[in-house]
């Protein structure tokens, strides 16, 4: 199947995403207050349930620095992010920055649990949309389609870059447990990406990012936002 076929399979299935609260807002975008706070100092704690394998994830967003590394963005300035999980598997460093109502990814490396060593550097062109928290994009049947270039660098291998593209909706309003704060509105949006990906994402305005799933189930289980 090509690229383009497995795009229109994944855009075609039907799932949900949703903003929690006691008497949700039919518009959520009209919050003054971002779907992901994206500001140093702010961290995440998630519950990932993978395979029936348990860890814990955490994300940390450092300074304000240029994106470096090769690709057209190195001179932009954006937040230094770590995630780190606590089996030891996973750690990935990207540049994500604040543009207006969004907040996108430029750079992201990943490092090997035994060496330390980097396995593999992604950048992308313009960007890779993390979330888009504006009133438009927040309404419940907002519908529209991300274009970027995708660069991927493996150690030791040369690079290559492709076109790629994601499908995202915004499924639904759900009420929702937050750490700390009870039940609350949460926006449901659902991203499909031109391999024929899948995934849901719980987003709280002023909280961040609640609940995860397609590949992996995350839930937040600590937060501290500035």
């Amino acid at each position: 199947m090509s690229r383009a076929q497995q795009f229109a399979v994944g855009a075609a299935l039907v799932l949900s995403m949703a903003c929690g609260g006691e008497d949700p807002d039919p518009n959520p975008g009209t919050s003054t207050q971002p779907l992901l706070p994206w500001e140093a100092g702010n961290t995440w704690t998630y519950r990932v349930t993978d395979n029936g394998v348990v860890s814990t994830k955490v994300t940390t967003v450092g300074e304000l620095g240029p994106v470096g590394g090769a690709g057209p963005n190195k001179d932009v300035l954006a937040y230094h992010v770590v995630t780190t999980k606590s089996d030891g598997v996973d750690k990935t460093e990207s540049w994500q920055a604040v543009e207006g109502d969004r907040v996108v990814r430029y750079r992201e490396i990943s490092f090997s649990a035994k060496t330390g060593q980097p396995t593999l550097e992604e950048h992308w062109a313009p960007h890779k949309l993390r979330i888009d928290s504006s009133a438009e994009r927040t309404k419940v049947g907002a519908m529209w389609r991300e274009e970027y270039q995708e660069t991927k660098i493996p150690a030791g291998a040369a690079a290559t870059t492709e076109p790629a593209a994601d499908l995202w909706f915004v499924d639904a309003l759900e009420d929702i447990e937050v750490p700390g704060r009870g039940t609350m509105t949460a926006v449901l949006v659902r991203k499909v990406s031109d391999t024929g990906s899948v995934k849901r994402y719980w987003f709280v305005p002023g909280v961040g990012k609640v609940r995860e799933e397609g590949g992996q189930l995350e839930e937040l289980v600590d937060f501290t936002v500035q």
